[in-house]
């Protein structure tokens, strides 16, 4: 599945049950900030519209994921991972740009790769091909610096 771009800032609508925000707000111990967009979600029908950028929701599924593995409640948790899948949803459906294209205004090249890693370019080839056949990445055949990262940020390691 290809992701929908958007500029990187903008706002994407988020669907919660007013249970599913009270429970965020209790539990998880987001920002001032995300606290302030939460409080005040737009009512649509039953649910609230919370409007947040791939940041921030990034940034809030990281917060509900983390309370859900502590959560020793088995209604709670379930609830939690059922909002982590809906936000971690949201965010495999848009990109605001890689993180490497942030910073250097570009995707990476296998040259770089080849750089960072220390590798040879075969290796690095190879990588490649593994990383699309496992899902986490996509690019398009024959065209230079196409790669994009599939996985959310919440669902890499953190690097030391």
């Amino acid at each position: 599945m290809r992701r929908k771009p958007i500029k990187p800032g903008q706002l994407v609508d988020v669907r919660l049950a007013p249970q599913e925000r009270d429970l965020i707000l209790e539990r998880t111990l987001i920002d001032e900030e995300t606290e302030g967009h939460l409080r005040g979600a737009t009512a649509r029908g039953s649910n609230l519209v919370v409007r947040l950028t791939l940041d921030d929701i990034d940034d809030l599924a990281g917060h509900v994921a983390a309370e859900a593995n502590h959560c020793s409640e088995p209604r709670v948790r379930r609830v939690l991972d059922a909002v982590y899948d809906r936000l971690a949803s949201i965010e495999h459906t848009f990109t605001d740009e890689g993180y490497h294209t942030k910073i250097h205004g570009r995707p990476p090249a296998e040259s770089d790769l080849q750089r960072f890693f220390r590798v040879t370019p075969p290796v690095v080839h190879q990588m490649i091909k593994t990383l699309e056949a496992h899902g986490f990445i996509d690019r398009k055949p024959r065209t230079a610096r196409s790669i994009e990262l599939r996985l959310t940020r919440a669902q890499l390691p953190d690097l030391e």
